[in-house]
């Protein structure tokens, strides 16, 4: 077979498809009036004792259920896509048309004749209108079966052009009656459902199907429509039909998947035309489900329903997230005022003195931290110095750290009360106010400590801290390590002279614990450095600790000041970090003691 051969006989059967498409459609739909409207009859008389006894009633309405299967069954018999049928369609085709005419004629005419027994029934009077719908959508199939029957010899291309523009023009008869019988308010459903039918006597039908059910329903003519209400008014769910003049369902369907503020509405698709190739598309994209007409009404119910909840169930999570992402925002902008108020906390300056340099660095794990460094001024030519490290992270640590900081500055300042006290007393012994300030550094910390765990023992919160008296004058450091990191005296050529191990447990773990104070001296040109283990033990993507001994190693690399120093430590452990995760808050403390005054 040549291509061109080939091309034709695939150009004739999807021609030969869309008839049959077509045509189903076209016979299905006022199939579908027919069925809907008489089983909303046949609902209305479970709530009337005397019609539902009527037998005559009963029996035309049945037998209204009866014909409208059996023409939907000769439809789906006879206009079945073959491959005689694509090969022999001007002759073959006229055979299809005979058989239908022939079934669906005479059941054409039982219906009118049960409509005709219908309406003589007076107790019916209510449902006349209902019945009116039935005779509509049976004049309709009559026009169309009509239609079709006067089809002679002709191509699938020909047959495709009379019949649109035919079919275009049967009229189809609009609800005189809106106001329709709704559930009571105890019954009511929650749900806005817009119908979308190029067919008016389907969006009737649809509309009060779904109205006695409960619900609130708006409708659109076509897709154009349909998309200028979802512009302005939000749905619960879309009842979406296929087969549609200039913009099909798929089309619809596709547009409003690809809108951000659409896409989350969930569809239905709805249509005569049952090919199964259709439905995969329509799904594939995003459809919620698909109907075939003419709709079951237990079916779309249970359909909608089910629809309906699991979109209740999307929009509860989604209204969950907005409140996550609500008290996030909120807890952010929280923690980013912690974070500025913990910053309050450290020195706002550094202390100024021309024999020593102080410098520091901090990098919280998270937006407030447990880490704290403080500088504080004391008696004259005297500075606290404090670098701690609350266990735990977050706001919890944050909150004790400001805790430990308040308390020990509160403590230590008794020095200048004790040493003015002192002073007034005329005492100008330099040993005797050297004690005094020993056993005041003692009693600042543990004064810290039995308030910590007596007061919030049960919280099991604690800290390590190495807290220091510098003289100025002399360089003599006289400290309590409370369990820290050892602070390390760097001397001025690079070697670790000495490292202030701990002197004592942790400090707030357990009341009256006796910490031990020891004493150093800082000579010229020496650097004391403290860290927290956020330093060490800082990790890099492999999962690979920066160490001590790293550290060690950087920090007897020969430094201009101690400034230099704590940059050089800085750079190295924010390089070994790189884009990993930062799993501690970092804190770094550097002093140095000019070799003179001169010095930078």
């Amino acid at each position: 077979m040549s291509t061109s051969e080939s091309d034709s006989l695939s150009a004739s059967h999807q021609q030969v498809t869309e008839v049959l498409s077509l045509l189903r459609h076209e016979l299905r739909t006022p199939v579908n009036g027919i069925l809907g409207y008489s089983e909303i009859i046949l609902d209305d008389l479970e709530g009337d004792e005397f019609l539902s006894s009527n037998q005559t009633v009963i029996n035309a309405l049945s037998s209204l259920q009866i014909c409208g299967q059996k023409i939907l069954t000769s439809v789906n018999n006879h206009l079945v896509l073959s491959t005689e049928l694509v090969n022999n369609f001007e002759s073959d085709f006229i055979t299809v048309i005979n058989l239908l005419t022939h079934d669906i004629v005479p059941i054409i005419d039982n219906i009118f004749e049960d409509c005709e027994t219908l309406h003589h029934e007076e107790q019916l009077k209510a449902s006349g209108t209902d019945i009116d719908k039935i005779e509509s959508s049976t004049k309709n199939l009559k026009k169309i079966i009509n239609l079709i029957s006067q089809i002679k010899i002709a191509s699938a291309e020909d047959i495709l052009c009379i019949f649109r523009g035919e079919s275009n023009r049967i009229e189809n008869v609009q609800d005189k009656n809106p106001h329709d019988r709704l559930k009571s308010d105890s019954e009511q459903k929650f749900g806005v459902i817009l119908v979308v039918d190029d067919v008016e006597n389907n969006r009737v039908l649809f509309s009060r199907q779904l109205q006695r059910q409960g619900y609130e329903v708006d409708t659109a003519v076509d897709g154009y429509q349909a998309l200028e209400k979802l512009s302005h008014r939000a749905y619960d769910l879309i009842l979406l039909d296929y087969m549609m003049p200039e913009l099909n369902g798929f089309q619809v369907l596709s547009r409003l998947k690809s809108d951000q503020k659409l896409r989350h509405i969930p569809v239905i698709m709805i249509s005569a035309n049952d090919e199964i190739d259709q439905v995969i598309r329509c799904i594939e994209i995003g459809a919620e489900d698909y109907l075939p007409k003419p709709l079951n009404s237990t079916l779309l119910r249970a359909r909608i329903t089910s629809t309906l909840d699991k979109k209740q169930l999307r929009d509860r999570e989604q209204d969950y997230l907005r409140q996550v992402e609500s008290l996030s925002a909120k807890m952010t902008k929280e923690l980013e005022m912690g974070r500025q108020m913990q910053l309050n906390f450290l020195p706002r300056e550094l202390v100024q003195h021309p024999s020593w340099q102080f410098s520091a660095f901090f990098k919280p794990a998270r937006q407030v931290a447990g880490d704290f460094y403080d500088l504080f001024e004391l008696t004259e030519n005297r500075v606290g110095i404090v670098i701690a490290d609350v266990c735990d992270k977050g706001v919890g640590a944050a909150l004790f750290m400001a805790l430990f900081r308040s308390l020990i500055r509160i403590f230590s300042f008794q020095i200048q009360i004790d040493y003015k006290a002192t002073c007034s007393q005329g005492s100008d012994s330099f040993n005797d106010l050297q004690i005094l300030k020993s056993e005041q550094i003692l009693e600042a910390i543990a004064l810290t400590n039995d308030y910590v765990a007596i007061h919030h023992g049960d919280l099991s919160m604690f800290a390590t801290l190495f807290y220091g008296i510098l003289d100025l004058n002399t360089g003599q450091l006289s400290y309590i390590n409370g369990g820290h990191e050892s602070l390390v005296v760097i001397t001025s050529d690079g070697k670790i002279r000495e490292q202030l191990k701990a002197t004592g447990p942790a400090v707030g773990m357990m009341p009256k614990i006796t910490f031990k104070m020891a004493n150093t001296q800082i000579e010229r040109g020496e650097i004391l450095v403290g860290y927290t283990d956020g330093v060490s033990e800082a990790r890099n993507l492999d999962g690979e600790f920066f160490s001590r001994d790293e550290l060690y190693r950087i920090i007897q690399q020969p430094a201009d000041s101690g400034a230099d120093l704590l940059e050089t430590i800085k750079v190295n452990v924010l390089k070994h970090i790189d884009t990993a995760e930062q799993f501690d808050d970092i804190t770094l403390l550097a002093i140095h003691r000019r070799e003179s005054l001169s010095s930078s």
